[in-house]
């Protein structure tokens, strides 16, 4: 995102990244499909859960938003706390 972000920032261009934690997708629950699988990973989130969908989509459209019209170049996390080092 830095470099593209350079070079589009001109044309009012903005270019973020999202790193994500889990969210509990179909997909998920199929990988975790049993109770403790799904609370063994669970443990290692901070919030001690995983992240709903919706919170994932509003993240994304507060970037495409005007709202987000001066962020570029960023990486956020949206992982409930699980990224626990710097990036």
């Amino acid at each position: 995102a830095k470099t593209l972000s350079q070079e589009l920032a001109t044309d009012n261009i903005t270019v973020n990244n999202i790193a994500t934690g889990l969210f509990l997708t179909e997909r998920i629950k199929q990988l975790y499909d049993t109770e403790e699988k799904m609370k063994k990973v669970i443990t290692n989130i901070p919030m001690g859960r995983l992240g709903n969908p919706e919170e994932l989509a509003a993240l994304v459209a507060f970037l495409a938003s005007e709202k987000a019209s001066y962020i570029t170049g960023a990486t956020i996390q949206i992982d409930g706390g699980l990224c626990r080092s710097l990036l």
